[in-house]
């Protein structure tokens, strides 16, 4: 292909007629708003709005289709760029944007921002709105299942009396009418506990009955246990947190592994702050109806933190699964 100024751009090319395999060498060139195409005993002239021009794909030659069906291969990139160029024709801006390093980066920025949103909000508000319609069967057998998994791996029996147990349930009973089911268990290193199951189960560890002192302060923390089950947030974090395995194990056809895993996710995963938040706000307008304060859960949030603080040495303890505790205290006695 020529450069000089006073010759004509020309382009090298293939042509096949659609007809047969056979390649002829081929050149293009521009007539006004047509294109031209020479080769051995032929020659063809299209207007440019006729012919389909495929995108760049590497190093793979472009392809020039004429309406019959016939089409030029051309292998210079950059020449087909000027030939076109001189007629005010461009790439489509997708095209372009493609090879330009600052439309590719911006691309990718916006993915991770995309993507970052979609799992920040995207999942959560899919959870919100998954978690009330999940069977309760599933709910049960989970909740089974986890309870069987902390008394194997972390808990053992409670060492509480069969007295003290059954008044601590007539109390709580007394102050709800949600469905729900007291246990007590013995806590050893992870040390004063109680945590909600989906189902309602409430699990107490006898170092947190021994560190509360009193039944208030013992139910003051149930009630914020409640709002969790009541708020289904076991089931909105497991959802979340099992998004992307479940999404897996549905393409590969075994959902069984999610079940199997799911009574671990549910023991490792913390909530987060928002869901500590609205069971908090459960807890104090619960314990306001009873003619009692939130200072009470307050209270005990500083029993914790202190209990915390004095080095417990591989505990798991409430304030573990339940973060931000200076925040939620001071929160809590603005309410009391």
């Amino acid at each position: 292909m020529s450069t000089s100024p006073s010759e004509p751009l020309t382009v090298a090319a293939l042509y096949f007629d659609g007809h047969s395999a056979r390649a002829w060498p081929a050149t293009l060139s521009l007539d006004g708003d047509a294109l031209l195409l020479a080769a051995e005993g032929l020659s063809r002239r299209a207007p440019l709005a006729n012919l389909r021009l495929s995108e760049p794909m590497g190093a793979a030659p472009r392809l020039i289709t004429f309406e019959d069906g016939a089409h030029a291969e051309v292998r210079d990139h950059a020449a087909l760029a000027r030939l076109l160029g001189a007629t005010g024709q461009r790439d489509r801006l997708t095209v372009r944007s493609a090879f330009d390093l600052r439309m590719v980066a911006g691309a990718l920025a916006l993915l991770v921002v995309v993507l970052w949103g979609a799992a920040r909000y995207g999942l959560q508000w899919a959870a919100e709105i998954a978690a009330p319609r999940v069977p309760e069967a599933v709910v049960a057998g989970l909740s089974r299942q986890t309870l069987e998994l902390i008394d194997e791996h972390m808990l053992t029996p409670s060492r509480l009396s069969e007295d003290e147990q059954s008044r601590l349930r007539g109390v709580l009973a007394d102050r709800t009418t949600l469905p729900h089911a007291l246990v007590f268990r013995h806590g050893g290193e992870v040390g004063a506990n109680a945590f909600a199951l989906p189902d309602g189960t409430l699990v107490v560890t006898d170092e947190l009955v021994a560190l509360a002192g009193d039944d208030e302060r013992v139910m003051a923390v149930l009630m914020h246990e409640l709002g969790h089950v009541e708020l289904r947030h076991g089931m909105r974090m497991l959802l979340q947190g099992s998004a992307v395995a479940l999404f897996m194990t549905w393409y590969a056809g075994d959902v069984s592994s999610v079940i199997a895993m799911a009574p671990t996710a549910l023991i490792q995963s913390g909530y987060s702050r928002d869901m500590e938040r609205e069971a908090d706000d459960y807890a104090a307008a619960a314990l306001r109806a009873q003619g009692r304060s939130p200072a009470l859960l307050a209270d005990m949030l500083q029993r914790l933190s202190e209990s915390a603080g004095r080095g417990r040495k591989n505990g798991a303890g409430w304030l573990d699964s339940h973060p931000d505790s200076a925040q939620r205290i001071e929160r809590l006695r603005g309410r009391a």
